[in-house]
């Protein structure tokens, strides 16, 4: 699967609510390239939002796998 090196925070937040729902575990793929608003974005600003809406959900981190254009982040739910 090719996976774009460049995206967006909104899009990620908006992702991680399809892929949680209803599941006990899930991957987020996050570029290298992050925008928020429009704008370049963090990674560590960016990330803080993403784990943020991850732990109000009722997941924890569970590790990452580096690829080329960026990490597929494994979460899992909270025990």
């Amino acid at each position: 699967m090719i996976r774009p090196s460049k995206g967006t925070v909104e899009t990620l937040l908006s992702d991680i609510g399809g892929a949680a729902s209803g599941n006990q575990s899930f991957d987020l793929w996050v570029p290298n390239d992050l925008t928020l608003r429009g704008r370049p974005a963090c990674t560590d600003i960016a990330m803080t939002i993403v784990l943020d809406k991850v732990r109000t959900m009722g997941f924890d981190p569970d590790g990452f796998v580096q690829t080329k254009n960026g990490r597929v982040y494994k979460y899992k739910a909270k025990i």
